[in-house]
């Protein structure tokens, strides 16, 4: 379960503060698929990020009772100097998850080839985001976030399908 308690989320300005998310209160059980819609600017990208922790909330409170992905499309968080491989032995650190066990699954979902095994630095823009989706899909998360829907993220293979 996640419960989103008054969330508030202000960004400063050169034009003052501005509230992108004011007073939210959201419960989302286990098993649920919730969808966000809104105009550019409403604050979906926003919430993904405080429900994924990878930003905090001005106040208010993010609850986790499940493991949660980071979001999908956000892959900031890739260390530029370290392979592909690197970045994944370091994602499996973090989640406490085996690292050899993965390598296959991410070596053919993303179709990276030689790549794996060079800089992030060196990826284009999609190398990267298909490197952030192994990665995630290789994890057993209860949740995942996904930030964005992209050409690379829609090619979900039967593998995961049959996680869902």
């Amino acid at each position: 379960m996640i419960k989103i308690r008054e969330l508030i989320k202000r960004y400063p300005t050169r034009h003052g503060d501005v509230t992108v998310l004011d007073n939210v209160n959201l419960t989302i059980q286990a098993g649920e698929k919730v969808g966000i819609l809104g105009r550019n600017g409403s604050g979906k990208s926003t919430l993904v990020r405080l429900i994924s922790g990878a930003e905090q909330p001005t106040s208010g409170t993010v609850e986790r009772c499940m493991s949660v992905s980071w979001p999908l499309a956000f892959f900031a968080g890739f260390q530029g100097t370290l392979t592909g491989l690197d970045n994944l032995r370091l994602v499996c650190r973090i989640y406490g998850v085996d690292f050899k066990s993965r390598i296959p699954f991410v070596q053919d979902f993303s179709e990276l080839g030689k790549y794996l095994k060079e800089p992030v630095k060196t990826y284009s823009a999609g190398m990267r985001s298909r490197l952030a989706f192994a990665i995630s899909m290789s994890i057993e998360f209860d949740c995942f976030l996904i930030d964005e829907i992209r050409s690379e993220e829609r090619r979900v293979g039967k593998e995961c399908r049959s996680r869902w």
